[in-house]
């Protein structure tokens, strides 16, 4: 199908309304119906037109999401391994939190998305309810650029057995997930941020807690 510049529109504004609606209700807690409204869309077919189903839809903002994120990771993994000098654990955490949390980093310079890329309780709801389609997304995207952050996290911790290590970054992984969403929903419900993430401090403090969990010398065997 050929969309012209106004069936472009629309379809954007179907997925923009979609990825907010899912963030704050869930997948299931959303009905075409609702996304249409929220994007203003008068054409009760308007999932179908433009998607086929709403599984479509949903796939493609998983797509979506991981894409800008794999992009703005290898470009921000470009730069450090550009710069020479030695990469720390600290500093692969600290990419991967900020990729997620700064609004320039954005390949797609998207101005709808209101903290960050804005799609991590998306994906959060999709790794809890619908972890089968997200796993699937995920392999079929592939994602060079986490791979690459593993890398420099095992070069650093030759220490850490790889057995210990792979558990660890499946904690952090999901540590930092539920955290960084739990701190887009704060923004999108104050523009502050409310009392924990208003502080200027809160974000390094995340950062260096989640080094702390992959460098900690307890449990090595």
């Amino acid at each position: 199908m050929t969309l012209d510049t106004a069936d472009d529109d629309t379809r954007e504004r179907i997925k923009r309304a979609a990825i907010r609606l899912f963030a704050r209700q869930g997948i299931d807690g959303v009905s075409v119906r609702a996304i249409l409204t929220a994007a203003d869309v008068k054409n009760s077919a308007g999932i179908h037109y433009y998607f086929r189903t709403k599984d479509v839809l949903i796939g493609e903002l998983v797509s979506d999401a991981l894409t800008r994120t794999r992009r703005a990771r290898n470009a921000a993994l470009d730069a450090l391994e550009a710069s020479g000098a030695p990469i720390s654990v600290r500093d692969v955490v600290n990419l991967i939190c900020k990729v997620e949390t700064t609004e320039t980093n954005d390949p797609e310079a998207r101005t709808d998305l209101p903290i960050g890329f804005g799609h991590m309780r998306f994906i959060s709801v999709m790794q809890l309810n619908h972890r089968d389609k997200f796993t699937q997304a995920v392999e079929a995207e592939g994602d060079d650029s986490f791979e690459r952050c593993i890398a420099h996290i095992a070069k650093a911790l030759t220490e850490v057995p790889r057995a210990v290590l792979n558990q660890r970054i499946v904690f952090f992984y999901q540590f930092a997930q539920a955290s960084l969403s739990a701190r887009e929903a704060a923004f999108v419900q104050t523009k502050d941020g409310g009392k924990l993430w208003s502080d200027p401090n809160a974000l390094e403090n995340l950062i260096d807690s989640l080094t702390a969990g992959l460098i900690c010398p307890g449990h090595l065997a």
